[in-house]
């Protein structure tokens, strides 16, 4: 990697050089630009284009991304007749929880021992 970025510096330092003698006291990249000026304002124009392009297709594919990353929100029901959440419940076939002292948790445990 060292050695690419030491012979472009190089090569573009040479180019520089190069292209900066004078002919008929002008620069010679001025008689080129003369000449390949019209060429390289089309190939930038086509450039900005297409990259112009490329960037709103990589916004639309980003904002397709993301949106297709959103939970969708789920109507999450049961929908069956069996279902105890449609119905409301009856309080006479409700389950009742008493409290029972320890004595009677003792005779329970003797009941249940037995048989």
């Amino acid at each position: 990697m060292i050695g690419f970025i030491f012979k472009f510096s190089v090569t573009f330092a040479i180019s520089f050089l190069l292209l900066s003698f004078e002919i008929n006291n002008k620069p010679i990249f001025y008689h080129l630009s003369k000449y390949f000026g019209p060429i390289g304002t089309d190939i930038q124009d086509s450039l900005n284009t297409k990259v112009q392009k490329g960037l709103q297709e990589s916004k639309k594919i980003g904002k397709e991304l993301f949106h297709n990353a959103d939970p969708k929100i789920l109507d999450d029901q049961i929908r069956s007749k069996q279902s105890s959440s449609l119905y409301d419940s009856d309080p006479e076939n409700e389950f009742i929880l008493e409290e029972i002292r320890r004595d009677e948790v003792r005779k329970l445990d003797e009941l249940i021992r037995r048989q």
